[in-house]
């Protein structure tokens, strides 16, 4: 079963925002030497000067002693952001030998140096990670260095902040960087590091993106008690990303053989977003793995409509329900409320030719197990069939009036009006549309 909903874990990456770098904040470039020995030395001196009974009492050698971890930390890649040219890249630091890499479907070339790689693609730096590492503890060392000197002294609060700022961009750098290359539980710590910083006192700016990644990146590893507290706490600062968030809580607990809190979830999930047909979908496969009925969903988003019904999201979340469930003639009629209330939304009215041509190729699988014994029967069979196929024109042709330039649309009533060229008319929009999705497939 395990295997099951890790199959679904891709999806979550759908709806999460991109994992790169410049939504972290680009760096100037400004590129100095790398002195190992010198930062380590550095680190070395601070520490001997917090240890000093009069200089210790100050809060600004705690900070000079963060100031020392954070820049063996940012030493190392300083002078890199993502985004950065390629062509820039290799005039500042040279050349290197490269190598290619398959990541996420496309080819990465990476650039090994000194004191750093860099990962390009499409002619930009997407990603870094330091490889001389000075201190591997170095952004935890800054941390607490930074908030044992706003501890002593709140005056301080300013140059702290800074600091947890920096510590926080690095967090976020090194954590996107840890995610594409799929170590997880790297980037889950690197994120957590990130949001621990956003939330200090001196800052208090909560990056409850950072968090919703840790908790992500947390269950991806395998991390689920972790996890499930960074899912928590993103929940309740309400980041959601769509009900991603309860998705993700559902699989830690589900992996933790916490059947039942996993269901009470998903079930919380539906409710709120059933127009996310990941989340649909995940709670039929938990019932169709484990006991239980699936129409116990319909209750649920009944009643978040008997409290809001103008809401066209949650007749639409019904109508995937029914649709799921194979009840396509209660999915019509869902749909078709969420049509009325805002009749101009292009996947309401594509959904409602959607499920009514399901309807006609239902009856046509029937009409194929009809015992016929009349060409006149299976005449007046086939008009009924084609008749349901027909009135499913009007809503997918409203649908690509609103949206064009969505092919799938013109896909369907391509098909559909296909079937139906015995009249002259259909055969008509069958040349129509013909000759725009010809167009629209030569133009993909």
């Amino acid at each position: 079963m395990k295997k099951l909903f890790f199959a679904l874990l891709g999806a979550a990456l759908v709806a999460a925002p991109a994992l790169r770098a410049q939504d972290m904040g680009a760096l100037p470039l400004s590129v100095k030497a790398v002195n190992a020995e010198k930062l380590k030395a550095a680190i070395e001196k601070s520490k001997a000067e917090t240890a000093d009974a009069k200089k210790g009492a100050k809060s600004a050698t705690w900070i000079k002693l963060g100031d020392a971890f954070l820049e063996a930390e940012r030493m190392p890649v300083n002078g890199l952001y993502s985004t950065l040219s390629e062509e820039t890249l290799k005039a500042t630091f040279g050349q290197t030998t490269t190598r290619q890499e398959e990541m996420g479907g496309a080819t990465v070339t990476v650039y090994p140096y000194e004191h750093f790689t860099a990962w390009v693609s499409g002619g930009q730096v997407q990603f870094f990670l330091p490889t001389t590492v000075v201190d591997p503890a170095a952004l935890d060392n800054a941390y607490d260095a930074y908030d044992h000197a706003y501890t002593m002294d709140a005056k301080s609060a300013r140059k702290v902040a800074d600091g947890m700022e920096n510590i926080r961009i690095r967090g976020m750098e090194n954590g996107g960087a840890h995610f594409s290359l799929s170590k997880h539980l790297e980037a889950s710590a690197d994120f957590r590091r990130a949001y621990r910083a956003s939330v200090h006192p001196a800052v208090n700016r909560l990056d409850t993106i950072a968090l919703f990644y840790a908790g992500m990146t947390g269950v991806f590893g395998g991390d689920y008690e972790n996890a499930i507290a960074d899912l928590d706490r993103a929940i309740e600062t309400g980041y959601e990303a769509d009900g991603e968030t309860y998705r993700l809580k559902f699989l830690a607990l589900y992996n933790l053989d916490r059947k039942e809190e996993s269901l009470e979830v998903l079930k919380k999930a539906v409710a709120i977003y059933p127009a996310n047909e990941d989340i649909i979908d995940m709670l039929l496969r938990y019932y169709a793995e484990n006991e239980g009925d699936p129409t116990g969903m319909i209750p649920m988003v009944e009643e978040a409509i008997a409290q809001n019904p103008d809401n066209a999201n949650l007749y639409q979340g019904l109508a995937r329900i029914y649709d799921k469930l194979n009840q396509v003639d209660n999915a019509i009629a869902s749909i078709r409320k969420a049509v009325a209330i805002v009749p101009e939304d292009f996947l309401s009215n594509y959904l409602e030719g959607l499920y009514i041509v399901r309807k006609g190729d239902a009856m046509n699988a029937e009409l194929g197990n009809m015992a016929i014994t009349s060409r006149d029967q299976y005449q007046s069979a086939l008009a009924e069939v084609n008749a349901v196929f027909a009135s499913a024109l009007p809503a997918l042709e409203k649908a690509y009036s609103i949206t064009p330039s969505e092919i799938a649309t013109v896909e369907l009533i391509k098909n559909l009006t296909f079937r139906l060229r015995d009249d002259e008319a259909m055969n008509q929009k069958y040349e129509k549309y013909n000759a725009l999705f010809e167009s629209m497939s030569a133009a993909e």
